[in-house]
């Protein structure tokens, strides 16, 4: 909390209050009438809780027990890196091979599509808050396109180069690397190789994944966190079966993961609501009451850590847009149980990457599952086989539909990025069905038939989403090259002051000039500036009237995305 608290703190420190007064005219929208009182006593008021909370953490720390503590913490952090590691040095040449060679392939993929993926909302972080101050990044909600914890990385990036495919594009890409090589040394220890590099595999290749890889906007690095979150919660299930895990590991790693998901992307409150619910289960089923004391104790502070993180955004911004954004607000009874059918039809399509097929995927991979439990259950597996998936089956079961237990909940019919995450478990299932159905033919003699079967599929599927993509990245093309015009077609003319008050306007324009035609120095208002005289003036197609501008008459020198005026 210490250690929230003293970057909540920083981001204040970080501006003066004239600075912070100004952020009530940064773009289009209505932040709360903050005061300089209130600014400056939230970022006292933090800097002497982080300083409270650093210094109790530091005195229990240096007590014999903290020590203690602390040493097997430790200890334990370090035996889990051992186990990962140990499980890639556990692998055949050629296993490594194989998971090598696939990593690069898809490292090459993402890098190519990192490249050539239109600007989407990404373009609106990197113009609109990434250039700005961390003040802005981490206070500013105009809109709910600002993803605070994801954007305060690309910031970092806009630091050494501001480039936007440098600080918007390689930061995803360089996540979405880290987090596909986590779940992969993740499962290896708690599966096979096999059933590892076909999850990975199918899910990285899924549309979704592919795009998300490289035009995301923190959604890989949910995943990544995702993993810490998914094998914390599989430990403690362990634990509480009485076996010996590194317990204190994984309640660090929850709960930082929890803390960082949710500052990262709010919706990771789906993900946390599926792994403090499974723990919430164990517990009420084992009569572990320890394991529930401590489960609604860390989901506390996981909420008042990430409410720290959030205090900037709260004191400029307002909770309203936060909490009441058209992504989350709750739908009309009737309507939503009238649109849920098709929600979840579409929505589970997308995540398996055909969305024609509706949730005729997702019930196939169920119904499969549910025999292999009935199966393991009844001692018709192989114990290695069965032990395989005595943990993974039944958490990646109810990490797959617990969510949808909020969504009734909320009657919130969320965007299918919303359960990004959700595809991953499901895609372990495949691979469990996968590796039962490959031992099955391999025991009849007919193993070489079915592989070729199955990575002939594989590649077909591969291919299916790899045109997916292409085809929706056509599809935006037109629509992009349509707003890069304005810009272009002013920088085939004289430099000159230009006026767009409007926020579609000015965003196009902005973002062409800082991206395509930086070697111009244009100036773009959005507000008239005082003994400014304004050569273009900017509107939105049709509209003559701009606010505070000088008049216009006549047609505009160009019409297109947007109308630019020419003053005389």
């Amino acid at each position: 909390m210490g250690s929230c608290a003293a970057y909540a703190a920083l981001v204040l420190y970080s501006a003066s209050w004239p600075e912070a007064a100004a952020l009530r005219t940064f773009y289009a929208w209505e932040p709360r009438a903050y005061t300089a009182a209130e600014f400056a006593a939230l970022r006292g008021a933090l800097a002497g809780l982080a300083l409270a909370a650093l210094g109790l953490a530091t005195g229990l720390g240096l007590a014999l027990a903290g020590r203690e503590q602390l040493r097997r913490l430790g200890q334990e952090i370090a035996s889990s890196a051992r186990g990962l590691a140990a499980g890639w040095r556990g692998l055949a040449r050629r296993q490594r091979c194989w998971a090598g060679g696939l990593l690069l392939a898809l490292t090459a993929l993402r890098l190519y599509y990192s490249t050539v993926i239109i600007p989407a909302d990404d373009g609106v972080s990197y113009e609109v808050f990434v250039r700005a101050r961390l003040l802005v990044v981490s206070a500013a909600y105009p809109m709910p396109n600002n993803h605070i914890g994801s954007n305060t990385l690309n910031w970092l990036f806009y630091q050494l180069h501001p480039g936007f495919w440098w600080s918007m594009r390689l930061p995803v890409m360089l996540t979405s690397t880290a987090a596909t090589v986590l779940w992969f040394l993740t499962l290896l220890r708690r599966s096979s190789f096999r059933v590892a590099v076909l999850a990975v595999s199918l899910f990285s290749v899924l549309q979704l994944s592919l795009f998300h890889a490289a035009s995301g906007r923190g959604y890989w690095l949910l995943l990544g966190l995702g993993a810490v979150g998914f094998f914390a919660v599989l430990e403690l299930t362990a634990q509480a079966a009485g076996r010996a895990p590194r317990v204190r590991a994984a309640w660090l790693g929850l709960g930082l993961s929890g803390v960082l998901g949710l500052y990262t992307v709010p919706t990771h409150g789906y993900f946390l609501f599926s792994a403090y619910g499974w723990l919430g289960l164990v517990a009420l089923r084992r009569r572990a009451w320890p394991l529930l004391v401590a489960a609604v104790a860390l989901g506390g502070l996981t909420l008042l850590g990430a409410g720290l993180l959030y205090a900037p955004l709260l004191l400029v911004s307002g909770p309203g847009l936060l909490f009441h954004n058209n992504y989350v607000l709750p739908l009309a009874t009737g309507a939503f149980w009238r649109q849920l059918p098709v929600y979840l039809w579409l929505n589970e399509g997308w995540l398996s990457g055909h969305r024609w097929l509706g949730v005729l995927p997702l019930l196939a991979v169920l119904l499969g599952t549910g025999a292999w439990w009935r199966r393991a259950q009844a001692g018709l597996l192989p114990r290695d086989q069965a032990q395989l998936g005595q943990l993974l089956v039944p958490l990646s079961v109810w990490f797959i539909t617990t969510p949808y237990v909020l969504l009734l909940v909320q009657r919130v019919a969320a965007p299918e990025r919303t359960l990004f995450y959700k595809a991953l478990p499901a895609c372990v299932l495949v691979a469990l069905l996968a590796d039962w159905v490959l031992r099955v033919a391999q025991s009849r003699g007919r193993a070489r038939a079915l592989r070729a079967l199955l990575v002939g599929g594989g590649l077909v599927f591969t291919a299916s989403q790899l045109y997916l993509v292409e085809r929706h990245n056509a599809e935006q093309k037109q629509f992009w090259q349509m707003l890069r015009q304005p810009m272009a077609w002013l920088a085939t003319q004289p430099v000159g002051p230009v006026l767009a008050p409007e926020p579609l306007p000015q965003f196009i324009l902005c973002f062409f000039a800082h991206t395509e035609f930086r070697s111009q120095p244009w100036v773009i208002d959005s507000r008239p500036r005082p003994g400014v005289r304004y050569r273009y003036v900017v509107s939105p197609p049709g509209v003559r009237q701009v606010p505070g501008g000088p008049p216009v008459r006549g047609v505009p020198a160009f019409h297109g995305a947007a109308d630019i005026f020419v003053v005389q």
